[in-house]
């Protein structure tokens, strides 16, 4: 079990992103309260609804009757559920925008040169198989450059190169040295 001191307390990590899909999704939650509010309403006009209040008989189109209710009981609707969806999405949200924090960081690595990345994610996080991929990608290009390195050594101390080869050779060692193999 994950030591309750090593786990991440910031939920936000591509905030602009989180943000973006919560709203969306609110938003979403927003319209379609207000849409099934709506037919209600609309289909509850052309009936009358007789009531007693205060002592009084009372009637009213139905629609005017429910129409607190109905406006209500969608409130409450959209604020419970969407407090709800907001801890939901931020968590659901996180195991998309973490990993992908997480490679973005791992990619800046190896453009500054370093193959000896090797890109890992928590358990449960997405993107499983892109990470795979990442790491195969990165064992072969370590590969074929310290291949290339053995290569280019062997053909720096063999005999018999002119200076104007040896003076190529020795500036495309350093452009491989530039890598972390």
């Amino acid at each position: 079990m994950e030591d309750w001191r090593n786990r991440r307390r910031n939920y936000y990590i591509k905030k602009q992103f989180q943000r973006n899909f919560i709203l969306k999704f609110c938003g979403l939650l927003v319209a379609g309260s207000a849409i099934s509010s709506l037919l209600i309403y609309t289909m509850s006009r052309a009936t009358v609804t007789t009531t007693f209040e205060n002592s009084r008989l009372t009637m009213k189109s139905t629609a005017d009757f429910i129409l607190p209710a109905i406006a209500l009981s969608s409130g409450i609707s959209v604020l419970l559920i969407g407090l709800t969806s907001i801890v939901i999405i931020l968590f659901a949200s996180h195991k998309i925008a973490g990993p992908l924090y997480r490679l973005e960081k791992d990619v800046q690595e190896i453009t500054a040169g370093n193959l000896k990345i090797v890109f890992r994610l928590r358990e449960g996080d997405e993107l499983k198989a892109l990470v795979g991929s990442m790491n195969d990608m990165t064992n072969t290009l370590h590969d074929r450059i310290a291949e290339a390195k053995n290569y280019l050594e062997e053909v720096q101390t063999s005999s018999g190169l002119q200076p104007e080869v040896r003076q190529k050779a020795k500036l495309a060692r350093e452009a491989l040295e530039k890598f972390k193999t």
